[in-house]
């Protein structure tokens, strides 16, 4: 059961926080989700597309991690995430922001899950230094979750506008694995790039005002990493 508490000095000043990664800690996942500030570097990455939610109706920009529901080609048997760009979903880790009442007034304040194995007593880093002061581990840690909501403001807006323009198109993807094996995969939806083309002057200047016709790019770009994703599944059941 999780256990999230408001972070303090006087109650955890002898709390450390060691980043890993791991089935345990929930990264065995086919996707996770991505916001648009994440999009410049994760397109280098790993391919980006749009799940829509069958019951809200809603699309979620993800990266794609495999090509089965629990399966993370990223996440090698030493539990290595091997990526140069690690989502700020799964480096939250067991961290998120909340508001606590202090005297007459809610502030904002980090909460952590002190029932995660990743934070322990007694280990480095620490979350606080001996000053009291947040140490360069829990700052770090703040920064993430601050991206996190920064990007959460652009993400509907972004939606919405691909959406107005008619910008998504359903991707299924089917795999014959050197194994023998075929895979039928409804990825979800990437940016259709005749369209993007094809827009008239006034709908590129509308999204480019907005900062979303560089994230339209991204998505389309990313693309071309399905191929990486695939010589990974194909060295794997060999």
């Amino acid at each position: 059961m999780k256990d999230f508490q408001p972070l303090n000095f006087e109650q955890h000043k002898n709390l450390g926080y060691v980043e890993k990664y791991g089935s345990e800690y929930g990264h065995q996942v086919g996707a996770v989700m991505l916001l648009p500030n994440e999009f410049a570097k994760a397109q280098r990455e790993y391919p980006i597309l749009f799940r829509k939610n069958s019951e809200t109706d809603r699309f979620l920009p993800v990266a794609l991690l495999g090509f089965e529901e629990h399966e993370n080609l990223f996440l090698n048997e030493n539990s290595i995430w091997r990526a140069r760009y690690i989502p700020l979903a799964v480096r939250q880790g067991p961290f998120l922001i909340g508001l606590q009442q202090r005297d007459e007034e809610q502030i904002l304040a980090i909460y952590a899950d002190l029932n995660d194995s990743r934070i322990q007593q007694n280990i480095a880093p620490t979350l606080f230094n001996t000053d009291g002061i947040a140490s360069d581990s829990l700052n770090e840690i703040r920064d993430i979750l601050s991206a996190r909501h920064q990007g959460s403001e652009a993400l509907e807006p972004m939606v919405e506008a691909f959406l107005k323009h008619d910008l998504l198109e359903r991707v299924i993807i089917e795999l014959d694995l050197e194994n023998g094996r075929t895979i039928k995969f409804d990825a979800g939806y990437t940016v259709h790039l005749e369209k993007l083309f094809a827009l008239e002057n006034d709908a590129v200047v509308e999204l480019h005002k907005a900062g979303f016709l560089s994230l339209a790019y991204n998505v389309a770009d990313s693309v071309s990493n399905l191929q990486d994703l695939i010589n990974i599944k194909n060295a794997k059941v060999k």
